[in-house]
C-alpha cells in the first residue's frame, strides 16, 4: 500500500512522462524496462503460476477474487487515457487511490503502442513514413511525436506494473511486437503505414540493441488471459480452448498466442468463450459468465457476440472502461463508462 505522498509522487511522475518535451534517455528505460520485467517474472505463483521453465506462466487466476475490476481497452500511444483514468472518481475517491489501498484490480488488455486515431494518427504515420522513405530519416519531428506518446504511454503501465504488481496487469496484445517479427504468435504490422518495421527502426538507431532487446523481454514476459470469478479477459476473442497447463505454458505454443491476440471479428470458433471459461474455471455453474476483450475497434460502447458471452469494448475514438463487480449483475449500457 502506499502512502498519499507516495501516490501523488507516482501520479506526477507518470504525468511528467506525457508533459516532458523529449523523448526518454537510453538510462531512463533500460532502468525501468529492467525493473519491470523483474516484476513480470517474479510474480507470485498464487495467482501466476510458472510455466515448466520457471518463467511465469500465461495465466493470471484471481477466480476466488471477489473485489470490483476495472477492464481497459487498447490505449494505443494514449497517455492522457492513463492520466484520466488515475484520476477518475471511484468510490468517493481517485481511482490511484483506491488502488493503492488494494479496492480493486485494473487489467489493460494490451495494445500499448501505434497510435490509430483515423485523422490525426493516419495523418502523422503518413508523414513519418514519407519522410523515411524518401529521406531516409526515421527521426522526423512526426515519428517523434508519435514514439514520445508511445513511450509515455508505456512508462506509465510499466510504473503502474511495479508499483501495485497483484492489482494492476497489462495484457499481450498483437501490437507488442517490438522486432515486428513473425512467427511464435506474431505478425509484422501495418495499418496506415509500416507502423511495426519504422518503430523497430527507430528505437534501434535511437537506442540501440539493448533497448530493443528488454522491450522484446518485456512483451514476453506479459501474460495472455486474466480469469475472475465469473468472467475472464484477452486482448482479442479466444479463437478456441486450450487447456490450463497449455496455457501457462503459452511460450510453447505460438498458435496459442496467435489464438488471443490476432483474432478477427467473427472468426472464433462457435461458442469458444464459453468452452475456454470451462476448461479453465472450476465453477459448477456457466449460466453467466462473460468475456471480455478489445482489439478490433467498436463504434459506441460495445459490440456483443457469441451468444451475450463476448464483450468487446475498444473505441479508439473514446476513453471508455468497463467496471464489473459480477458479470451476473453487468450492465454495458451503464457499467462501460468514459474516464473523461
Amino acid at each position: 500500500m502506499l502512502t498519499e505522498e507516495q501516490c501523488e509522487c507516482l501520479r506526477l511522475k507518470i504525468q511528467s512522462y506525457r508533459d516532458d518535451n523529449r523523448l526518454p534517455s537510453e538510462s531512463e528505460l533500460i532502468t525501468l524496462l529492467d525493473r519491470t520485467v523483474s516484476t513480470l517474472e517474479n510474480e507470485s505463483s498464487c495467482y501466476r503460476a510458472k510455466a515448466s521453465d520457471g518463467s511465469s506462466g500465461g495465466l493470471l487466476d484471481f477466480s476466488s477474487n471477489t473485489l470490483p475490476v476495472i477492464i481497459v481497452p487498447d490505449l494505443h500511444a494514449r497517455p492522457d487515457f492513463i492520466i484520466q483514468l488515475l484520476q477518475c472518481n471511484y468510490d468517493g475517491e481517485s481511482l490511484l487511490s483506491a488502488l493503492s489501498r488494494d479496492k480493486l484490480y485494473v487489467v489493460c488488455v494490451g495494445d500499448g503502442v501505434h497510435s490509430e486515431s483515423p485523422v490525426e494518427s493516419r495523418s502523422r504515420w503518413l508523414w513519418s513514413y514519407q519522410e523515411w522513405i524518401q529521406n531516409g530519416n526515421i527521426s522526423s519531428e512526426s515519428m517523434q511525436q508519435e514514439m514520445k506518446d508511445c513511450f509515455a504511454t508505456m512508462m506509465a503501465v510499466m510504473e503502474l506494473k511495479n508499483a501495485f504488481p497483484e492489482h494492476f496487469h497489462f495484457l499481450k496484445g498483437n501490437h507488442e511486437n517490438i522486432l515486428n517479427k513473425e512467427g511464435g504468435g506474431d505478425h509484422p504490422f501495418r495499418k496506415y503505414a509500416l507502423e511495426g518495421a519504422m518503430v523497430k527502426e527507430f528505437v534501434n538507431e535511437l537506442y540501440g540493441d539493448a533497448v530493443l532487446h528488454l522491450i522484446n523481454c518485456f512483451e514476453t514476459s506479459l501474460p495472455l488471459i486474466a480469469l475472475f470469478r465469473d468472467f475472464a479477459v484477452s486482448h482479442a476473442e479466444p479463437f478456441k480452448p486450450y487447456s490450463r497447463n497449455e496455457i501457462v505454458n503459452y511460450h510453447d505454443n505460438g498458435d496459442l498466442i496467435l489464438d488471443f491476440t490476432w483474432t478477427a471479428n467473427d472468426q472464433a470458433e462457435e461458442n469458444s468463450c464459453l468452452k475456454q471459461f470451462c476448461l479453465l474455471s472450476s465453477r459448477d455453474d456457466f449460466d453467466n459468465i462473460l468475456w471480455f476483450a478489445g482489439h478490433r475497434p467498436v463504434e459506441g460502447k460495445y459490440k456483443i457476440r457469441q451468444n451475450g458471452r463476448f464483450i468487446q469494448i475498444h473505441n479508439p475514438m473514446e476513453m471508455n472502461i468497463a467496471v464489473i463487480s459480477s458479470a451476473e449483475f453487468f450492465n454495458p449500457d451503464e457499467d462501460i463508462i468514459s474516464v473523461i
